[in-house]
């Protein structure tokens, strides 16, 4: 549980870079094969790997860990095997018991490595736990917690000390607490006092959970600490973060000065006795905290009922068990299987999409049609929960397989292509195209609302295992266009399969380039482009500035000509755009353009890849962690560093992409540009590799303007100027002649009228679709929705929006979607619903907003509307466009907008949200994510809300940990509170 689970390949695949591999060292099987069978890797991580295998002797599964080399060296082997020893004499139910521990020696390198042994028990760490459910209310925290105590205190009593107490080394297996890793934190930590084992890169202390002396390096470190660490603990899991957050300074100077902030006050269920106990442990001075993990296990005792079963709710649910099981053995198989699809499976199906959990639900969908496949209400639940995808491979015969975005130790086949139609959840996961004899593709996607990476191509190209460029990641073309912040109208571009590299360039690599003399080699250089500060240099002046620390020819991180010791597989920094260019001709492969990077890098992935990147100020790091695979299997491309790419802006300076390990986070999907003799240490490169017949190359390469807008700079224009704009989408208020057009009556949760009647322009007819919820009492609340932009490509309109915010009509509330012009059946030649300067993109946008008035008209009209409550609701494109429809539709009572912002791209005024934000005074809540690459967060989203002219304490603004789309059960329950409040509560 202490590791990151790693990406397990088959065993036809000759990778060996780490994480890739499912390989087990020879020197390892050899060196237990008498006792423990190796059967594969469980995980890894900067310390061990761990690997499942068979107790021979015993006839049992049990985790071999094996101590890495370098640190192995580092700590001694006789000291890592002492203090094994020692924790192994631990016996006590909490306490992961240690099997056995040994060495050997690898035959080849003669290096010589340390493992020890340990029952292998499917669980969770309390990590996953945490991360998976959120914060755990006091009745189930406290006994597990009281688990943890015990078993601490039972080791404190035996003389050891744990020091890396933590949600990682906390395992939860059939509702208790197993603590692990007693005796490796103590010699690790013993080590690293006598010698400097943190350079070989190695974290040996986690911030967040260390003891103010601890932290402060005090050699005189007790049984306190790990006091402190449980206070830590235990105020996570009862507030879903720990006390200090922040970068690694801001933690370690918050553990020595700070105090913690109060438990939140949402969670005031918890007992003033547990918040007193947890806030006495997380006390600076170790005397003023709990002396003894026994005297806080006291503590948590006397707390009463809290930490002890509710024995009314046990014999509840033994009832209930054995209810389930009288079900089965009653009379009638048929019927009692169609019992529990229809009376629990269904139920809870629906219950799990309520939350979000697509991937439970899709699970229990799984058994219920293994029961009853022909169940027609089932059927219809598929399409809430799941889509279909279809895997074509060239070569056929490939095995697709698919496992969770967070776990990839259990794989899943789907099947082998060509696989039409395979249905998955509607969860962001990972996928493996597996053939031998050929690499394997790995790709990232999934999602609800928007897909995260881009539309699966209609065929995989598999590349053979002897075929160059191995180090290299194929990627399927498609077209590109811009997908960056910052980027003006960019024209797509349809790419052809490329390569680009799995990763970045490492020093070791670019090693190779300056031993060979390239820096004195002119022909390598593009000396017609040296230009500085708008003049040309020779060559020789050029080259004469790219030197290292030491004035040597090599990056600028770099000293004497050489790699700073320990940073050979870290990648190379320091670079400027000529050396990043240079180096790739050097080894005959190019800097990828932007559109290329972008097409490998998937910035619609972003909250998905950047929180498991690098974006830490203390360096960059080795790279490959799953955590951060872009959706075609190309590592670190958010944060590390920066990517240098080939394109160049208006200005002359050349795109660097990705962020660089100082940068925040955002930055990943912004279109950063630097001056080209720039060489910060973030400054690194990717190569890619292109086709010898790729017809769009050059229009790939062409320059591309950066357009940014400064919003806290540009002023709205005046009230007279904005009375002009307005009038603009004015219309005669003439007849609607409106009719029903269709009524289906089908649906479990709502009523579908489809409506048509005369729009506001044209001589046209508009279209409405209506859905009246069938658990509500007319007149009811309406929510009017403005759709995202795929709707602009869509041919025909479905259910699916319904599907997605049906939480809005089984609330009780109608739910109406106008069909806008250029949308589904009224499509037109406008596709994409991009802000443009042009007279086509001004009248659009004045027939939408006539549009979104004329459906307003006409649900005023019907007396089963009430027309005093009206809410407008607009996702992305929808949220954007609120900007100008709230200003110009004063009926709504309140509004939604989920994704908003502002967009970079220049408009006419008459249409640009920027004049009409200040002008709009409907109650506003803002919802939007983290890491969104359409309105990033500083330049979109918060212009956006502080232009609002809403009264400030009638609108909100809530960011989410996530990117283009906000979390489902947070979609819901801010949604419905402010519909509550602005509309009031429905009867439902």
């Amino acid at each position: 549980p202490t590791f990151s689970r790693p990406f397990v390949e088959p065993a036809a695949v000759t990778s060996t870079r780490v994480g890739e591999t499912p390989t087990v060292p020879t020197a390892l099987r050899s060196a237990l094969a008498e006792r423990y069978r190796i059967e594969r890797e469980l995980g890894h991580g900067g310390m061990a790997i761990v690997y499942l295998a068979r107790d021979l002797k015993h006839e049992r599964p049990v985790a071999v860990k094996v101590l890495r080399a370098e640190l192995a060296s580092s700590v001694g082997s006789e000291r890592f095997l002492r203090e094994i020893a020692i924790a192994a004499q631990l016996q006590h139910p909490n306490i992961l018991t240690l099997i056995d521990s040994g060495e050997g020696v690898d035959p080849v390198t003669r290096e010589r490595f340390v493992y020890y042994v340990m029952p292998y028990v499917q669980g969770e760490s309390l990590r996953d736990r945490l991360a998976r459910v959120g914060p755990m209310a006091p009745a189930e925290a406290i006994p597990l917690l009281r688990d943890v105590v015990d078993a601490v205190a039972s080791a404190h009593r035996h003389g050891v000390v744990h020091r890396d107490i933590k949600p990682d080394n906390i395992l939860l297996a059939e509702h208790h607490a197993l603590v692990v890793d007693f005796g490796v934190a103590k010699a690790m930590s013993d080590a690293r006092q006598e010698t400097r084992l943190t350079a070989t890169g190695t974290s040996l202390g986690t911030p967040a959970y260390m003891a103010p002396e601890q932290a402060a390096g005090d050699p005189k470190v007790d049984h306190r600490a790990d006091v402190y660490a449980i206070g830590i603990v235990a105020y996570e899991m009862l507030a879903g973060r720990p006390p200090f957050t922040g970068t690694l300074q801001a933690i370690l100077t918050a553990q020595m000065t700070a105090a913690p902030k109060p438990l939140p006050v949402r969670d005031r269920a918890i007992p003033p006795e547990l918040e007193r106990i947890v806030m006495r442990c997380l006390e600076k001075d170790p005397d003023a905290r709990c002396q003894s993990a026994a005297e806080l296990l006291a503590s948590l005792d006397a707390i009463g009922s809290l930490a002890r079963p509710n024995r009314r709710a046990l014999v509840a649910t033994v009832v209930a068990a054995i209810a389930v099981i009288a079900v089965f053995v009653g009379v009638g198989a048929r019927a009692r299987r169609a019992a529990w699809v229809r009376g629990t499976a269904i139920p809870t199906i629906d219950r799990l999409v309520e939350k979000g959990d697509y991937d439970s639900a899709f699970a229990i969908a799984e058994q219920a049609a293994a029961v009853s496949p022909r169940d027609s209400i089932l059927a219809s639940r598929w399409s809430r929960f799941s889509r279909t995808l279809s895997f074509v491979t060239d070569p056929p015969g490939a095995t697709v397989y698919r496992t969770r975005f967070d776990d990839t130790t259990r794989w899943e086949a789907l099947g082998q292509t060509p696989l039409d139609s395979a249905r998955v959840p509607y969860t962001v996961d990972r996928y493996r195209i597996v053939k031998a004899g050929f690499r394997p593709v790995l790709l990232l996607t999934g999602g609800v609302d928007f897909v995260v990476s881009p539309p699966l191509p209609p065929r995989f190209t598999l590349d053979s295992v002897t075929a160059p460029d191995s180090d290299m990641a194929r990627v399927p073309g498609g077209t590109v266009a811009g997908e960056l912040s910052g980027l003006g109208a960019v024209p797509p571009v349809a790419l052809g399969d490329f390569h680009i590299g799995r990763h970045e360039v490492t020093n070791r690599e670019y090693k190779r380039f300056v031993d060979a003399g390239a820096y004195t080699k002119p022909d390598l250089w593009r000396d017609e482009d040296f230009i500085k500060d708008g003049r040309h240099l020779a060559w020789s002046d050029a080259i004469a500035l790219f030197v290292d620390r030491t004035g040597r020819p090599g990056p600028a991180t770099w000293e004497a000509g050489d790699i700073p010791r320990g940073q050979e597989d870290l990648p190379v920094g320091g670079l400027s755009w000529y050396e990043a260019d240079a180096y790739a001709r050097f080894v005959g492969k190019s800097l990828p353009t932007l559109y290329h990077w972008v097409r490998a890098a998937g910035p619609s992935a972003a909250a998905y890849v950047g929180p498991g990147s690098n974006f830490d100020p203390g360096g960059p790091v080795r790279g490959n962690t799953f955590r951060a695979m872009s959706p075609f299997g190309v590592f670190d491309v958010a944060g590390n560093v920066r990517e240098w790419c080939f394109n160049a802006d208006a200005e002359g300076k050349h795109y660097i992409l990705g962020g660089g390990w100082s940068d925040p986070s955002y930055v990943f999907t912004d279109s950063y540009a630097d001056f080209p003799f720039d060489r910060s240490p973030t400054n690194g490169v990717r190569l890619a590799s292109y086709a010898a017949n790729e017809p769009r190359l050059a229009a790939a390469r062409a320059p591309i303007a950066r357009y940014v807008r400064d919003y806290k700079k540009e002023k709205p224009v005046g009230d007279a100027i904005f009375a002009t704009y307005l009038h603009m989408y004015d219309y005669d208020r003439t007849p609607l002649n409106a009719r029903i057009d269709a009524r289906d009556t089908t649906a479990d949760d709502w009523i579908r009228e489809r409506v048509s009647f005369d729009a506001a322009y044209g001589n046209e007819r508009e279209s409405l679709v209506l859905y009246l919820p069938r658990h509500g009492k007319p007149p009811y609340q309406t929510v009017v929705v403005f759709p995202p932009g795929d709707a602009t490509h869509l041919k025909k309109f479905n259910d699916m929006y319904a599907q997605l915010q049906d939480f809005i009509i089984r609330s009780g509330r109608a739910f109406a979607v106008p069909i806008y012009k250029s949308t589904f059946e009224r499509s037109d030649e406008r596709t994409d619903n991009t802000p443009d300067s042009t007279s086509s993109y001004r009248d659009h946008v004045l027939m939408w907003g006539k549009d979104l008035r004329r459906a307003v008209d006409y649900l005023t009209t019907r007396p089963d509307i009430d027309s005093t409550r009206l809410a407008y609701d607009g996702t992305s494109w929808g949220g954007r466009m609120g900007g100008i429809m709230l200003a110009i539709e004063p009926r709504f009572k309140a509004a939604v907008l989920n994704n908003a912002g502002l967009k970079m791209a220049p408009s006419r005024p008459e249409v640009d949200p920027l004049h009409f934000l200040p002008h709009i005074k409907t109650p506003v809540l803002l919802l939007g994510g983290k890491y969104d690459h359409l309105f990033p967060v500083e330049t979109a989203q918060k212009p956006f809300f502080s232009l609002l002219g809403t009264p400030e304490d009638q609108k909100k603004y809530l960011l989410f940990e996530g990117g283009h789309f906000v979390p489902r059960t947070e979609l819901i329950a801010e949604s419905l509170a402010w519909f509550d409040k602005y509309l009031g509560p429905t009867s439902r």
